[in-house]
């Protein structure tokens, strides 16, 4: 009787680590297909990831990915992101470790409910002036907030 119990038990242990694996890989490949039913064909695709020691980082960033233990700082590398009149621009912005906030003003973007880490929100607009703007994060993210920023450059 114990042989059976101890092979319930293993059953159960393989069946709860498949869906510890399993589960992340799941939701992000249902996320992938919701924001591709969300984002017109054509459209520039941007990932903006806010880190309170490193600032906006272009792409997408886990918190281990800029995790330094005892390693002398990186200077912040400001994104930029470039795109031409007319074009469609979509950002995804997503957190790595506290609550950020976005804004573009010159698109009329201002985020005020928050980025949550592990969420993503999604940001369309037309870019329909020439120029370079600056986007920055509007929610104080720790004692780095300044170095949450960016520049948007629209070419003719």
């Amino acid at each position: 009787m114990r042989a059976d119990n101890k092979y319930l038990d293993l059953l159960f242990l393989l069946l709860l680590a498949i869906v510890i694996v399993g589960l992340p890989y799941g939701i992000r490949t249902y996320d992938r297909q919701v924001w591709q039913k969300k984002i017109e064909p054509g459209a520039k695709e941007f990932t903006l990831t806010g880190h309170t020691e490193r600032g906006w980082l272009l792409g997408e960033v886990h918190a281990l990915d800029v995790l330094s233990l005892g390693q002398p700082h990186t200077p912040v590398e400001k994104p930029v992101i470039e795109v031409h009149k007319g074009d469609r621009v979509v950002l995804k912005l997503k957190s790595s470790d506290v609550i950020h906030g976005f804004s573009l003003i010159d698109a009329g973007i201002i985020i005020t409910d928050g980025i949550h880490p592990g969420k993503v929100v999604l940001v369309s607009f037309i870019a329909d002036k020439v120029g370079t703007f600056t986007f920055s994060c509007n929610a104080i993210c720790g004692k780095n907030h300044k170095n949450m920023q960016g520049t948007l450059m629209v070419r003719a």
